[in-house]
This record gives C-alpha cells, sequence and structure tokens, in this order.
C-alpha cells in the first residue's frame, strides 16, 4: 500500500526546529527550520509544486540543492550562483538539508554574545559529541551551508607552515582544490593561518587563529553511521 506524504512536527527543539518530511517513495528526508537567515541566498522558483512536502522532495531529488521555501503555493530551492536561472534575494526563513558530505548532518548553535574563535568553535563541538563542519565538498553542501545565522562560519581547516592545508581537529591532509574561491582580501599573503567561509557565495577567507568575532558562528556536523 502506498504510504501517503506526511508531515510530522518535533516541538521544543531549541534554536533549530526539524520537520521530518516523508516522501512517498517510503524515504525519510531531515530539513531544519533555520530562522533569522541574515544574506541572501541563490533560489531557483519549482513551478507545478503541489505542497510543502513536494517541495522538499523536489529539493532532495536536485543535485545542487541545499534548502527551500515553501511560500503559500510557491516553492523555492535554495541553490549556489552557478545554477541557471538562479536569483539572489532575501529569504528570513527556509528549511536547510540537514545531510552534509553524504554521512553527517548540520547543526547551529546561536553566535555567543561576546563572539568567538576557531578554538572555541572546535571546543563547542567537541563538548557537545559533534565536530566542527568540513568544507563543503559538493554544489548540495554549499547551497546548505548558504542557509545560516551569521554572516561567517568557521570551518575545519588550518594552512600548515609548508603552505598546505590540513584540519585544524586532527592534522589530516586537506586536498588544495577544496578552496574553489577567495574572498576579496585573502589570501592575506599567508599570514592568517586559520579558515573560514563567508558571504552568500560562501567563498574562503583566511585570518589569524586568535581572532574573535561576532559575526561567525558555530556550525557543526554529527555521523549518521553508527
Amino acid at each position: 500500500m502506498k504510504q501517503k506524504d506526511t508531515v510530522l512536527h518535533e516541538t521544543n527543539c531549541g534554536v533549530q526546529c526539524t520537520e521530518k518530511l516523508r516522501m512517498s517513495v517510503g524515504g525519510l528526508v531531515l530539513f531544519g527550520l533555520v530562522t533569522e537567515v541574515v544574506l541572501p541566498v541563490w533560489t531557483v522558483q519549482e513551478a507545478g509544486v503541489a505542497s510543502q512536502v513536494a517541495c522538499a522532495s523536489r529539493c532532495s531529488q536536485h543535485d545542487a540543492c541545499g534548502g527551500f521555501q515553501w511560500n503559500s503555493s510557491s516553492c523555492f530551492l535554495v541553490v549556489v550562483a552557478s545554477v541557471p536561472g538562479a536569483v539572489n534575494g532575501a529569504m528570513t526563513n527556509a528549511f536547510r538539508l540537514n545531510s552534509y558530505r553524504t554521512n553527517y548532518h548540520l547543526y547551529e548553535f546561536p553566535p555567543p554574545p561576546g563572539g568567538i574563535d576557531p578554538a572555541n568553535a572546535l571546543a563547542t563541538c567537541r563538548n557537545n559529541s559533534m565536530d566542527l563542519v568540513p568544507y563543503p565538498v559538493t554544489l548540495k553542501d554549499r547551497a546548505s551551508l548558504s542557509i545560516r545565522q551569521t554572516r561567517r562560519l568557521f570551518v575545519d581547516m588550518i594552512r600548515a607552515s609548508d603552505g598546505s592545508y590540513v584540519t585544524l581537529s586532527s592534522g589530516v591532509p586537506v586536498p588544495n582544490t577544496a578552496i574553489y574561491g577567495w574572498m576579496p582580501g585573502s589570501p592575506d599573503g599567508g599570514i592568517g593561518r586559520c579558515i573560514g567561509m563567508g558571504g552568500p557565495d560562501l567563498l574562503f577567507f583566511d585570518f589569524n587563529c586568535s581572532y574573535t568575532t561576532t559575526n561567525a558562528g558555530v556550525i557543526c556536523v554529527y555521523s549518521t553511521l553508527q
């Protein structure tokens, strides 16, 4: 018997409410409702979508969709700027695809009032049995990280003394090809060793590792593989 599309709500979920959207094909896709999105995002409007669940299904099937907004009767998929027909505009609330790099889920903590540095961002994740978000590897990953509550975020990456890149958490080598674009002013001659990402196009920037800012948030990941 074919199961009907349903939406299951979880209440009292703190910073980031999560809605489970069960598709008629039997799979389970998790989206988190992110409120107070601070930066414009790139979207494409999908025609012929009759419900919020159907909009979520379109997003999960799209190679470059990292989230969506269902606005009464319109479905907008959050994508990257390179997707044909993408339009940049403000979106204060959106459902973000929790799945990240295949086997991770995303969790965003609110930025602390006094600001935060990379070491404390890493510690925040670890203290909650999670890891600091790694660099995105797909267009979906990049689009999902564009839906966030802060202008910038720290990623698990640092520049080594020889100019190569490794993870901040464990020193594992990171391919140079992981950095697909720099924000204006970066890289700063190799002076800044820690790496973050920012702006609506989610470009990389480097900075001093002791740098504390109120413009960067803490996005963590936890493994979905047990």
